[in-house]
Parts: structure tokens; C-alpha cells; sequence
């Protein structure tokens, strides 16, 4: 029997034409690895070694390594420092605290405010630091007020403490007051993601990591997945329940265009005691009623 190509048989991948002139150096796992690579853009070893079922991590990286030298792969660039902040203004005198206190009403109620969120009184040196946030960096009051209730509420109290939490807000963009609701928003669901996130990893959520968080901030936010989905992804680790290894198998789902975790068990992917079925309706094999209908027999004496 012959056979003949099928025209535009499902979604096609453009293959570069180096991996077609370094086949005959490559192996079916290389070229395996290659293919996989040019489909979902993962180069990350763990992440290939779990999708294409290799040995170890150390396997895909032996195949990046081969595809390094072929041509197909570069060096990530190094990631560049942050740069210089800006320097801020000194604080505000007393003399300057007491003229902006005269021409502006809003210095007077920012004091007396940011005192009764803070939960705590301040002396003259933070008063002054505190006026300086609104008077010479121009950060509107409102803002200053939601944060300080904000850090109040997660036991800190402290100008200082409020300073650093502020740059952290201009770095996510917080402006006004509405952004900062919003923000706000932001960061008590992304505290609801880490604590039903840790629980399904078996961790308390105080004992997750900054890398952590950003997983799993990466898997609610940027990949839309739901609590169900990271539980799937968790049954796929096994004993691997950790936030990098689940987070390298959510990637490689995502990549593939897996949305939901019917999508997932249809892969064909879980083994032995990890496997989880999911009946619509119930099978009909009662096996207390087979037991009682099965007929008794008695062993045979010798």
C-alpha cells in the first residue's frame, strides 16, 4: 500500500531548515525535543522532560545543549539590574511643616488621619516624613491614607514601613485613589489564590516564597486557571508538590491550549494510583448487592 500527504492535516508548525540538516546527527528523542520546542516556545528542561515523558531533567537539558550547538537555541539574555531610583527630597523642617500646615487645610487632616489608620501616634520626625510624601512627592492623600489602613491591618505601623509600601504601589502603577481600591482589590485575591494554592501543595501559606507567589500569581492571573485546574496539576506531580514542578506542568498546559481538567485526563497522563475518574452518572455495579447475589461456596476440605 502507498501513501500520500494529507493537505493541511490540522494546525501546522513552521520547522526551521537546520533541524531538517542536523537529523542525521539526531536522535528521535533530539528531534522529539526540537518539535517540542518550536510548538510551545519551553525550553525550560523540567517542563520537557515531564511533557515528553524523558528520564530526567538532565536529559532535556543534554537536548537543549545538542540544539544550542545546531544553531536552534541562543543564550537567554542576562537580566539586566534595576535601575538608579531617583532620590528622593529630604523631609520636610518643622519651619516647612508649619507653612504648609498654613496654606494648605490638607496637611493638618493628612497628620491627623494617617495617625487614626496607623493606629499609633506620631512623633514630630514622622510627621514630617509623612507631610513629605503628600507636599514633595506629590502623592495624593487619599492614597496614602488606604495604604496606611492597608499596612495596619498586616501589623505594621511605622512611617517607614508605609514609605516602602507606597514605592511598591507607584511601581504597580497606583496613582489615585480609584486605582488604589483597586489595587487593594488585586491583593486580597491574589491572598486567596496563595491560601487555596498552599493548601492543595500541602504548605501553610506563611511558609510560601516570593518564587512561590509568583507562581501562582503566573496560574490565576496570566493563565486563568482555576483552583480545580492547579488540583489536577497537582495529582499529575505526585510527590513533586512543589510550586516549581506544578508550575512547569501548568506551563506546558498552557502552551498546549489546555483550559480545563477534563482536558488534562483526556491526555492520557495519569498512571496507577494517581488516576481519577469522573462518572456523570453512577456505573450500576452495585458490589453489595453482586456479594449478596453470588452463590456460597465452601471450601474443600482435604
Amino acid at each position: 500500500m502507498t501513501y500520500r500527504l494529507i493537505p493541511q492535516n490540522g494546525d501546522t508548525v513552521p520547522v526551521p531548515q537546520l533541524v531538517f540538516a542536523a537529523l542525521p546527527r539526531a536522535g528521535g528523542e533530539l528531534v522529539r525535543v526540537a518539535l517540542y520546542i518550536l510548538a510551545t516556545h519551553s525550553t525550560d528542561p523540567k517542563d520537557i522532560a515531564h511533557a515528553l515523558g524523558l528520564k530526567n531533567a538532565q536529559a532535556a537539558q543534554k537536548a537543549l545543549d545538542f540544539w544550542f550547538g545546531a544553531g536552534l537555541l541562543e543564550p537567554e539574555q542576562p537580566v539586566r539590574g534595576p535601575a538608579p531610583e531617583p532620590e528622593k527630597a529630604a523631609p520636610l523642617t518643622a519651619e516647612e511643616l508649619r507653612l504648609a500646615a498654613m496654606h494648605d487645610p490638607v496637611v493638618s487632616m493628612l497628620a491627623t488621619e494617617a495617625q487614626n489608620y496607623l493606629g499609633k501616634a506620631l512623633g514630630q520626625k514622622d510627621v514630617q516624613r509623612l507631610v513629605s510624601l503628600y507636599v514633595n512627592e506629590s502623592i495624593q492623600p487619599e492614597v496614602i491614607l488606604l495604604c496606611a489602613a492597608h499596612i495596619a491591618s498586616q501589623g505594621r505601623h511605622s512611617v517607614g514601613q508605609l514609605e516602602r509600601e507606597l514605592d511598591r504601589w507607584a511601581e504597580a502603577g497606583v496613582t489615585g485613589g480609584q486605582e488604589a481600591e483597586q489595587y487593594l482589590q488585586l491583593l486580597a485575591q491574589r491572598e486567596k489564590h496563595e491560601k487555596a494554592a498552599a493548601g492543595l501543595l500541602g504548605v501553610a501559606p506563611a511558609d510560601l516564597t516570593m518564587a512561590d507567589k509568583r507562581c501562582i500569581r503566573r496560574w490565576y492571573e496570566e493563565y486563568r486557571y482555576t483552583d480545580a485546574m492547579v488540583e489536577e496539576a497537582v495529582l499529575h506531580a505526585g510527590a513533586n508538590k512543589d510550586a516549581k514542578y506544578v508550575n512547569g506542568i501548568l506551563k506546558s498546559w498552557h502552551a498546549k491550549g489546555w483550559r480545563t481538567p477534563a482536558d488534562a485526563r483526556g491526555a492520557g497522563q495519569l498512571e496507577g494510583s494517581n488516576i481519577r475518574v469522573d462518572r456523570a452518572a453512577p456505573s450500576g455495579n452495585d458490589i453489595l448487592r453482586r456479594a449478596v447475589n453470588r452463590p456460597l461456596r465452601l471450601k474443600r476440605e482435604e
